[in-house]
């Protein structure tokens, strides 16, 4: 029974691991719901050293393709979300290299994690299970919950480490001790730091992906065997070259089940394993040269099993009555298939809500349950849609077969024709569950990339329709909401901002302090803006507003507003202190223009008027 955990107090000690430095101020700014991708690359190249972890990261991703030279073109690729979890990622490992806690081997927990998060990733890459950079720091940070412990309780926890206990035992000692375990303080960290809800349901059952609540077709089933495979090849990476021939098979065996052939496998340990290194000396965390998976494949003996020589068995269950239940049962066993058992009707469906079987295996009678009425129940569930289900008569006679099939039974099986037609039948059964669930992950993988292409569309086009520079939306996105606002009915004004004397700016102190100049002007303009004003970067030093449902009046006092705002505000970087004022020409709809480039141009022409004026000036076009 796991305890109720109080995260809160535990946050409020001060000694969980947390992102720092810029990390912190790029987590902070992504919770705006205005922050853009400028504010973004503009803390991120406050620290040298992220950004070339992030220009790698993105090369890393791009595989070949054109490299990534710039922190705006590693952002573009890689989002403002993956962004931010990769900076924390990196951000929590520089912070916990080392700590007090003597049996807690820091810079080995690094290790492990990071080739962890590189199977993990190369492996999505292929399934599409998630998002190969996100599933990287998830798979990365799947094992914190421990480093949380090392970090709060040191003595005490290194007390628990030098006993050597493991798996369910250390959970249960975890708990009795601290009231949470290392799984649970996982879960809370992922939550707190805002990662994908996908990794938090999954990092509780890392550990024992069997037993996991989820249906085999879902998501969280796949990644939670995803994440376990890349944890126990992770250890296989550290321990070296003798542990991971002795686990070859069992490894080729686990690579086919997440779809991976021979082939396919070898290759991709080969590139975790050149990742692994190449990633350990950019972060400076220890890993090691491992042989080429192929020679090591080639060197399993002949007798060991190998991939491919035997389906996996089939997780059945079996409603029926004894003393034939504990027989049948067995059977199915030595088969290799693995059986749930039920005698009674609601029993049965207790254990196929929770199990969700591949197979359905039901007496004709079973004491209190009718096989064909149970079939008729199950059919009507969701999962008893797809699930193959298979009465099993006492005699081979027509009427059994009819009232089976007219129930919704995948197949009727005589049982007196003895084990091996059972056996016989099950074959066609496994070929049939199989091809249905390869159906399902292909339509998943289509499902997954479907939703990689809609993300990319959106990053590109919000990255064609926003400013570089100022993270306002560009030109583009001007003259389409400006033709989206003139088809509404209702008020509409305009106005066209200029920073005044700008070209001396660049001459005397250089185009750098200018960039800025236009951010920090961008950044006074949204601030002082109402919520359902439009900001945009028009060109050079040049602004638009729109003013959706503004009178005359409402403009006026919004250009006054803004004018006096920028003038309040001067530029301050360092010992560099510019006085910034803007001059601002404002027009309102009305009925004599042909369309909204006419409100443009009397906005325009106000605007020559302001600054012919004398600048730092409004004027309403006539």
């Amino acid at each position: 029974m796991r305890s109720a955990l109080n995260f809160d107090e535990l946050k409020a000690s001060g000694n969980l691991p947390s992102p720092a430095g810029v990390a912190l101020a790029l987590f902070q700014l992504t919770l705006k719901p205005d922050a853009s991708l400028a504010e973004i690359g503009h803390i991120v190249q406050a620290d040298p050293v992220l950004s070339g972890k992030l220009i790698k990261y993105a090369n890393h991703l791009k595989a070949g393709s054109r490299v990534i030279a710039s922190i705006p073109d590693a952002l573009n690729l890689l989002g403002m979300a993956a962004t931010r979890q990769i900076a924390l990622g990196f951000s929590v490992l520089n912070n916990n290299r080392q700590g007090a806690c003597k049996a807690f081997d820091y810079m080995r927990f690094w290790s492990r994690s990071l080739a962890c998060a590189i199977v993990a990733q190369l492996i999505c890459e292929k399934t599409r299970v998630a998002q190969p950079e996100e599933c990287f720091i998830g798979a990365l940070l799947s094992g914190v919950g421990s480093l949380a412990l090392a970090t709060l309780y040191p003595a005490a926890y290194s007390e628990i480490l030098s006993g050597g206990s493991s798996g369910p035992a250390r959970l249960e000692l975890e708990r009795s001790r601290f009231a949470t375990d290392h799984l649970e303080l996982t879960v809370a960290l992922l939550q707190d730091w805002m990662l994908p809800p996908l990794f938090a349901s999954v990092a509780l059952h890392q550990e024992d992906p069997d037993a996991m609540p989820f249906p085999r077709s879902s998501r969280e089933y796949k990644l939670g065997r995803i994440w376990h495979f890349s944890g126990a090849l992770a250890e296989d990476f550290l321990s070296g070259e003798a542990r991971i021939s002795s686990r070859m098979p069992d490894l080729l065996r686990e690579a086919k089940e997440l779809g991976f052939d021979q082939e396919e496998f070898g290759a991709l340990c080969d590139r975790a394993s050149a990742s692994w290194q190449e990633w350990g000396r950019i972060l400076d965390v220890p890993s090691q040269p491992l042989p080429s998976f192929e020679e090591m494949m080639a060197a399993i003996p002949q007798d060991a099993p190998r991939t491919g020589e035997s389906a996996p068995g089939l997780q059945i269950l079996l409603i029926a009555k004894e003393p034939g239940l504990s027989e049948l049962s067995g059977f199915l066993a030595s088969l290799g298939h693995a059986v749930l058992t039920a005698s009674t009707e609601e029993e049965a469906m207790r254990i196929a809500l929770e199990a969700d079987p591949q197979l359905v295996l039901c007496e004709f009678s079973v004491p209190g349950l009718a096989g064909p009425a149970f079939i008729e129940a199950l059919r009507k569930l969701p999962f008893g849609k797809l699930v193959y289900a298979v009465l099993l008569a006492g005699e081979d006679d027509l009427e059994s077969q009819v009232e089976a099939f007219e129930a919704g039974a995948d197949d009727c099986i005589a049982l007196s024709r003895g084990q091996r037609f059972l056996a016989a039948h099950l074959l066609a059964a496994r070929r049939f569950v199989e091809m249905r669930e390869e159906l399902s992950k292909d339509r998943e993988e289509l499902r997954n990339v479907a939703s990689d292409l809609a993300v990319a569309n959106r990053r590109a086009q919000e990255a064609s329709r926003t400013d570089p520079l100022s993270g306002l939306p560009n030109r583009r996105y001007a003259m389409e909401r400006m033709a989206w606002e003139w088809n509404r009915s209702g008020e509409l004004a305009c106005m066209m901002l200029d920073i005044d004397r700008f070209k001396p700016i660049n001459d005397v102190y250089g185009h750098d302090i200018g960039d800025k100049v236009i951010r920090h002007f961008a950044h006074v303009l949204r601030k002082a803006s109402r919520a359902q004003d439009v900001i945009c970067r028009f060109g050079g030093e040049e602004f638009l507003a729109i003013l959706p449902d503004a009178n005359r009046k409402a403009a006026e006092q919004c250009a006054e507003r803004l004018r006096s705002a920028v003038e309040s505000a001067p530029f301050v970087d360092g010992k560099v202190r510019i006085p910034v004022t803007a001059s601002i020409g404002v027009a309102i709809r009305n009925s004599g223009m042909g369309g909204f480039d006419a409100l443009i141009k009397a906005a325009d022409v106000a605007l020559y008027n302001a600054k012919q004026a004398g600048r730092n000036l409004v004027r309403i076009a006539k």
